[in-house]
């Protein structure tokens, strides 16, 4: 998916990958990140950010959820985490990083709420349902807290992503704001939907969903029941591309993920966005047939729309990929073989990633432009 626009745009990068595979220095089944363009995409996103009065939180699901990306992130410009799960949250937390939004996908279990408020102190927690702002509250009450939340709203037409449907109906959200309200240990202070954004047809820019309308509406709601909304959260393909259209209709709060990598879909077709793709999937061939060479895998996304691959010592040719089956584990990728491919040549796949849920290495790298790149820190299997 990304791999023209990463020839394109940094050369560099797969180079720099080649050399370090064939020296030994990066296993197959590894994902490899341009550390110093992945620092200036995070500086780009915080300007823009101040620009256009947005206040971001980052998500690190899709490269590797680890501290040591949180910490490059927050000092580079972006303070806080989104966290998809706990877990996540956890492994950020341990390492010094700040937690802005939890809940935002998956929400804590029920006597999890506890060590969320005393260890983790995320700054909102986003809450789908009555039942677990009840559960919250209570919690909040003993430790003599009141947690700030923002609720997750749905509409019967809205689009959700298949496994991530949840969230409190638009029809009921007066009763249900009523019925917060009273709960004496949290302050409900906004709204958030997912996802606001999406690709349009043409594949030449972004085009807002029909969640925004949902968004908008329950502010309305909110600003009905006497509560400032001061957190509207827009989460999807924040960029510094899309920040001013979100500042347009008074979006407060986006959670850039793919934009700290380049790798937002409207980067796979346009040259001119400000954040340079910088993240790439190396493996290696395992072992040949006739008709098709297998790779070392481990990372594949069934998301990944990947059609194209480089192979060889200097990842200097292109063969095609057979999409990997969903129903199977990824031990290996298939690509056409072609009369120069050896075993052990090195491979590389560019497309739209989620480390969290593979089986992945994770490599940061510095200086891919110059003679000697060197990987900075090597996060074992992705967590």
């Amino acid at each position: 998916m990304f791999l023209d626009m990463l020839q394109k745009r940094n050369p560099a990068l797969i180079k720099a990958a080649a050399a370090l595979h064939q020296s030994g220095s990066i296993p197959p089944n590894t994902y490899v990140i341009d550390l110093d363009s992945f620092e200036r995409n995070v500086r780009a996103l915080a300007k823009s950010a101040v620009i256009n009065r947005v206040k971001l939180f980052y998500m690190t699901k899709q490269i590797g959820r680890s501290g040591f990306v949180g910490k490059t992130i927050q000092r580079n410009g972006i303070e806080k985490a989104v966290a998809v799960d706990i877990d996540e949250a956890f492994n950020l937390s341990e390492s010094g990083c700040r937690i802005g939004n939890l809940g935002h996908l998956v929400q804590p279990g029920k006597h999890q709420w506890g060590i969320v408020l005393k260890q983790l102190r995320p700054e909102v927690v986003t809450l789908f349902s009555l039942e677990r702002g009840r559960q919250l509250s209570e919690a909040a009450v003993k430790l003599g807290l009141k947690q700030d939340v923002i609720l997750r709203v749905i509409s019967k037409h809205d689009f959700i992503y298949p496994g991530q449907y949840g969230g409190i109906l638009i029809d009921e959200l007066e009763p249900v704001i009523r019925e917060l309200q009273r709960m004496p240990g949290i302050n409900v202070i906004g709204v958030t939907c997912f996802p606001v954004m999406q690709l349009n047809e043409a594949k030449t820019d972004f085009e807002f969903t029909s969640n925004l309308q949902t968004l908008l509406k329950s502010r309305e709601i909110l600003d009905n029941q006497g509560i400032e909304a001061i957190h509207l959260n827009a989460p999807s393909s924040t960029s510094c591309h899309t920040m001013p259209l979100l500042r347009k209709y008074g979006i407060t709060h986006g959670e850039p993920g793919h934009a700290l990598t380049g790798t937002t879909p409207l980067h796979a077709y346009s040259e001119n966005l400000i954040e340079k793709p910088c993240i790439a999937y190396l493996s290696e061939i395992s072992h040949m047939d006739e008709d098709q060479a297998y790779t070392i895998a481990g990372g594949f996304y069934a998301r990944s729309n990947m059609t194209k691959a480089l192979f060889g010592n200097r990842l200097d040719q292109e063969t095609a990929v057979h999409p990997s089956s969903s129903e199977n584990i990824d031990y290996y990728g298939s690509l056409k073989r072609n009369p120069k491919m050896n075993v052990g040549d090195a491979v590389l796949y560019a497309f739209r990633t989620q480390i969290f849920v593979t089986r992945s290495h994770v490599a940061f790298l510095k200086n891919v432009d110059s003679k000697t790149p060197e990987v900075l820190h090597f996060q074992r299997r992705g967590v």
